[in-house]
């Protein structure tokens, strides 16, 4: 199984990018602001795991990132 997550910016992009996914017959789901931080934080996790150090800067720019820079 693979994962794909893409943040669409408009409710048009949506339904197009959830219309096409339907029509081949793959799965979506729309993640919590809480969700995405979870993956920020297990990407940031995972690169500090593999290099030793994951700077804090680094950290919060991904959750920044993730969470459309509330």
């Amino acid at each position: 199984m693979e994962l794909v997550i893409k943040d669409i910016k408009s409710a048009e992009d949506m339904k197009l990018f959830t219309g096409l996914a339907a029509r081949l017959g793959l799965k979506t789901a729309k993640l919590t602001i809480e969700e995405k931080e979870d993956i920020g934080l297990a990407i940031a996790i995972e690169k500090g795991r593999r290099s030793g150090y994951a700077a804090e800067n680094i950290v919060m720019k991904t959750l920044h990132k993730i969470q459309g820079k509330k």
